[in-house]
């Protein structure tokens, strides 16, 4: 009878799942990573935002950040945007690091309610905002060429620069007008870019302050351009902090509206206008690169503060800055992935555009809309053209199907530095 109910007891425990068999299995949880492109950041000084984290579950938890460890950890702290902030801003001549050299060390895990990532180190290099300093001169001298348009000259960095501003009708400078910064190409000047973008012609019915630099003719370049990247240390010219500069300038004697500044630039000043969508967000509503794009340098390292809204214009054919990118130029598409990724854009469209100039081809716009702050992107893609500014004006840039300075203004207006405007 006992080894009955030994028996009886064994196939009770089998058809209940004693021992572990037959159990219902516990999902494991997969620990969250961060997704930074790069671990190392440039930011000028006196400001507090240093970069933004991203990061994924493969689970689908929602995931946190967490500052544990590294020589500086006690100087930032992590907000609710995810943004690694300075608890004090930064002062490049008087440096607050450990190590006193201008570069700080953090490391930070994520965390998504049930597991710890594994740690990143991360670095963040200080650059000098050579504005602040009190031996550079901001102010500068002006000379009229003509009722609307002023020729200005500068120094900066030891350099005599130059630049021109053209204005509205009656413009006055109480009116807090938006302001357009036009960056011209490699071997280009300033007066030719102030012609061939065509944006003279809308400065009036949109009541906008116009304002193109001159680069400089530095040593290392042998002609005339701009010096595009954030980190200025590794520079012979610190193009960054001279429009930082020119935007200052602009705001304090010109009343410009400081909400409303945009750049455009074609060629090598699309490069450069990219590098002021990465190092000077806050400073700049909106951007249009044409025929240009992000370096390699800038797309490792590109930091930017906000959401941005971006019109770049290409040519498919471009046979200088290709599309489909090379050694130095990044190829645009990843540029388009990187934008629509930071800006957390929700959906993607495409725009087909009509064969305007009779050529048996037509343009293309690749959108991303629905994102933080309202912005968007749009890269519009022109097809049987080449490295060239868009005109519809045959003798200035190829006779393209769009005219590039209204195609462009249509979209910088519709945004402010706070995001689309109401």
């Amino acid at each position: 009878m006992k080894k009955n109910k030994t028996l009886f007891l064994l196939l009770f425990l089998t058809s209940c799942g004693g021992g572990g068999g037959g159990g219902m299995e516990v999902p494991l949880n997969s620990p969250p990573v961060i997704t930074n492109s790069s671990s190392s950041y440039s930011v000028l000084e006196n400001q507090n935002f240093a970069f933004s984290l991203q990061g994924s579950d493969s689970d689908g938890d929602t995931i946190s950040f967490d500052i544990f460890a590294g020589q500086d950890q006690n100087s930032f702290e992590i907000n609710d945007s995810n943004q690694v902030i300075f608890l004090t801003n930064p002062d490049f001549e008087n440096p607050s690091d450990s190590n006193n050299d201008n570069v700080f060390e953090v490391s930070i895990r994520a965390f998504d309610g049930s597991s710890y990532s594994s740690g990143y180190d991360f670095n963040v290099t200080v650059l000098d905002d050579e504005s602040d300093n009190g031996d550079i001169v901001v102010t500068p001298n002006c000379s009229e060429q003509s009722p609307d348009t002023s020729y200005c000259t500068v120094s900066w960095e030891s350099r005599t620069r130059e630049f021109y501003i053209v204005t509205p009708d009656n413009f006055s400078t109480d009116q807090n007008l938006p302001l357009l910064i036009s960056l011209h190409g490699g071997d280009d000047y300033a007066d030719a870019n102030m012609e061939y973008t065509g944006f003279k012609t809308i400065k009036n019915e949109n009541n906008v302050v116009l304002m193109f630099p001159q680069g400089t003719v530095a040593e290392g370049k042998g002609s005339t351009g701009w010096y595009a990247g954030g980190d200025c240390t590794a520079l012979e010219v610190c193009d960054l902090s001279f429009i930082e500069a020119l935007i200052d300038f602009s705001v304090n004697d010109l009343g410009i509206n400081p909400e409303m500044v945009y750049v455009s630039g074609f060629s090598n000043g699309a490069f450069m206008a990219y590098t002021l969508a990465c190092f000077l967000s806050n400073k700049v509503a909106a951007f249009a690169p044409v025929a240009g794009s992000l370096s390699p340098e800038d797309y490792d390292s590109c930091n930017p503060q906000r959401p941005v809204p971006i019109i770049h214009i290409h040519g498919v054919n471009d046979s200088q800055i290709p599309v489909q990118g090379n050694d130095y130029v990044t190829p645009v598409q990843l540029v388009f992935n990187y934008w629509s990724s930071f800006n957390e854009c929700s959906s993607t469209s495409v725009i087909d555009g009509d064969d305007n100039n009779g050529d048996g081809y037509g343009w293309y716009s690749d959108i991303s809309s629905g994102c933080q702050q309202g912005v968007s992107i749009n890269y519009t893609y022109l097809e049987n053209f080449d490295h060239y500014w868009p005109s519809s004006n045959a003798d200035k840039g190829g006779g393209s199907d769009i005219n590039g300075a209204t195609f462009i203004w249509d979209f910088l207006s519709k945004y402010d530095i706070n995001g689309l405007r109401n």
